[in-house]
Formats: C-alpha cells, sequence, structure tokens
C-alpha cells in the first residue's frame, strides 16, 4: 500500500493541473473574492460614493447641507424627469421638499426604488441626515425652553451585545464564508485527480499492470484513497492560504469584513482537522469508487460533476443555517458535509458544540469505510477493467 499511495501521491503533484486546481485555485479564488468585496463595500461606506438627485427649486441650505455630508448632488428640472431617472437605473434617490403644510411642518418625500441595494442604501442614509438635523432643532429648542433632556421623560432602549466580540469568534460574514469554501474544496481539489486514479488507467490500458503486481487489491484501493485524500485534504487547507493573503494585504473595505477577528486560535485549528480528515476520506473513497465504476476518464468526470451537487446542496445550506433554529438540531450532525460546514462555523463563533462533532466525525468515519469497502470488492472482480 505505501507504494502505490507514495506513487500516486507523486504522479499528482507533477500533473500541473493538479496543482493549479487544487491549491493556486482555493487560493486565487478566495484572495480574489475577498478583495472584491472589500473594495465594494469600502466604496459603499463613503459618503461620497451616494448621489442624490435634487429639485433645481431645492432650498440653497439644504443643498449646502448635503454637500457638507460630502454627497454628490446632482439636480433635475422636475419629479417627473427624477422619476424617469430612478426607474431607468440612472439614479437612486430623489428628495423632494414640499411646501410646508399646518403647523409649519416640512414635508421631504425621498424616492427610491427598492428593488435597488443602491437605491435602499442610499435612502437609509438620506434620511439619516434628516434625523440628525431633528435631533438638532430639538436640542436647541429644549434649551430655549431651559429643559434639559434628563428632564424629559423618554424610552432609551439599549441593544447589549453578549455574544461575539472583538477578541472572540470572527465576524458574520467569515462564519457564512469560510466553512463553505473549506468543505468545497474538499471535493473539488480532488475531483481533478481521481477520474485519471482508475478510470484513466482503464483508458490507457496501465491498470492491468497494477492489478498483477504483487500489492494485493486492496492495498491498491487505500493506496489511491489516501493519496487522492492527502490532494483533497492539502486543496482544503489552500483555502486558508487565500485568506491569510487577504488579512495580509488589507485592501480598503477589508476593516468592515474583519471588525471581529478571524476567530481562529488553536482549539479551532485542531477541531477543523478532527473534522476535515474523516471528511476528506469520505470524499477520496467516493471520488475513488465513482472513478472505478467509470469506464473511461470522460465518464467519470460526467458522474463527478453529477456527484458534486451532492456536496455543493449541503455546503450551500450551511451558509443560510446561522439564519434558521436547525445550527443546533441533533439531525444536522448525521448530514454528510453540512454536518462539518456547521461545526466549523461554530467554532469560529467560538461555540464548539464537541459532543455533536464527535457524532459528525463518526458518521463521515462510517460513509468513508462503506465507500472504501465497495471500492475494494469492486476491485476483487476482473469487471473492474472494462466495467462490462
Amino acid at each position: 500500500m505505501r507504494e502505490v499511495f507514495l506513487k500516486e501521491l507523486r504522479e499528482m503533484f507533477r500533473d500541473k493541473r493538479v496543482r493549479s486546481t487544487a491549491f493556486l485555485g482555493p487560493i486565487i479564488l478566495i484572495f480574489g473574492l475577498l478583495f472584491l468585496l472589500s473594495t465594494v463595500i469600502g466604496n459603499l461606506a463613503k459618503p461620497q460614493s451616494v448621489k442624490v438627485h435634487l429639485l433645481e427649486s431645492t432650498p440653497s441650505a439644504w443643498v449646502k447641507r448635503f454637500e457638507a455630508e460630502k454627497y454628490q448632488v446632482q439636480f433635475v428640472k422636475s419629479e417627473p424627469e427624477g422619476r424617469k431617472l430612478i426607474t431607468d437605473g440612472k439614479a437612486r434617490t430623489l428628495v423632494i421638499f414640499d411646501a410646508p403644510g399646518s403647523g409649519k411642518v416640512l414635508k421631504v418625500r425621498v424616492l427610491f426604488d427598492e428593488s435597488e441595494q443602491l437605491g435602499q442604501i442610499g435612502k437609509e442614509r438620506i434620511l439619516g441626515v434628516f434625523r440628525a438635523v431633528n435631533e438638532k432643532k430639538l436640542a436647541g429648542y429644549l434649551k430655549g425652553q431651559n429643559v434639559t433632556p434628563e428632564m424629559v421623560s423618554e424610552i432609551v432602549p439599549e441593544a447589549v451585545n453578549i455574544g461575539v466580540t472583538k477578541d472572540k469568534g470572527a465576524g458574520e460574514f467569515l462564519v457564512g464564508f469560510l466553512p463553505y469554501l473549506i468543505v468545497i474544496w474538499a471535493f473539488y481539489g480532488g475531483m481533478s485527480s481521481a477520474s485519471d486514479l482508475v478510470a484513466g488507467e482503464k483508458e490507457r490500458s496501465t491498470l492491468e499492470t497494477l492489478l498483477i503486481s504483487p500489492v494485493s487489491r486492496t492495498q491498491i484501493v487505500l493506496g489511491k484513497i489516501f493519496a487522492l485524500g492527502v490532494i483533497c485534504f492539502l486543496s482544503s487547507l489552500s483555502s486558508l492560504v487565500g485568506l491569510g493573503l487577504f488579512v495580509g494585504v488589507r485592501p480598503p473595505g477589508s476593516e468592515m469584513m474583519l471588525n471581529k477577528g478571524l476567530g481562529i486560535n488553536g482549539s479551532t485549528v485542531v477541531l477543523a482537522i478532527a473534522l476535515l480528515i474523516p471528511l476528506v476520506l469520505m470524499m477520496a473513497s467516493l471520488l475513488i469508487l465513482i472513478s472505478s465504476y467509470a469506464k473511461n476518464a470522460r465518464e467519470a468526470q460526467t458522474y463527478l460533476s453529477l456527484g458534486s451537487f451532492v456536496v455543493i446542496m449541503p455546503a450551500m445550506f450551511s451558509q443560510f443555517i446561522g439564519l434558521t433554529e436547525f445550527g443546533k438540531a441533533a439531525w444536522v450532525d448525521y448530514v454528510p458535509v453540512l454536518n462539518v460546514a456547521n461545526h466549523l462555523r461554530l467554532a469560529l463563533l467560538s461555540k464548539p458544540d464537541f459532543a455533536g462533532a464527535g457524532v459528525a466525525i463518526v458518521v463521515n468515519l462510517v460513509l468513508a469505510l462503506l465507500a472504501g469497502w465497495i471500492a475494494v470488492l469492486m476491485f476483487h472482480k476482473e469487471t473492474i477493467i472494462t466495467r462490462a
């Protein structure tokens, strides 16, 4: 088995496709995606990135107010013109100051398109400008009436965060993002190699030579599974390399994404490795099983592409499980892929569930043994060469 393991490992590391797909792929993807998102977030955080459209008849005091807040002020001649710009996607917001009504109340309308995210962001920021003006006017009125804020009875609600702090746990963006990518690349990292390990050897007629070697067929299967498992494991960890590069570069906007830290400490790393080892063994066993069933590399690629959806669906659900009550549900521990992603999420939140993680480890180990056992049975049949 050792000889087969080392042979397959050497060949996979020599393969440029494996190196680029399994190792460079997650690094480039994660760094590029995080860099792009941080750039977008950084631009949205700047007031000058928000445009506001005003009627030409807008009082000059309000024009100066928006300019003081560093908004890009643009004028339109009439309300219909402004409405058309918004519906055409050429404007995000239109602020209209109506004539004061009874009690000299200044009525202001903020027109926006709810289906446009920038429109929603612009609307909220503009409303914030008016709220600040109202608070300032109220404070001035109370002062003129010799009334201090302490003399005014009011309800002062306070939201106190007793959960994740800056020094404990990761931000919600990383909590939803990292486990998904770590789990996904445990499969996709080995997918590019799996079709060649068995199906490719059938096609090249080199499998017969391996089968008549002194090494037992069980050892051949185990050697291939462990070699592929190493690739899957390293590919999964490569996603953390991409994250490390992003943290090192710290592009504009990254502060908002990393404001609560990474949530990675010694116990998190140990638990993550303990969860990933059974997962990659299960992935590698399934990949070898599919490759053994296929007649050639092209057929294996077809089956692997279809099988990837079985991995993607639970992995995608792990991104939204925090919005449900299922995060602590017992049944989640028995769902492959989802169980690992969910426990990685809890670990990043500094809320590890060691008992549930133990169940997930056992479940994935059992599935790995089952898939490996079936693959061994297939190798002990002569039909493994042709699958006739």
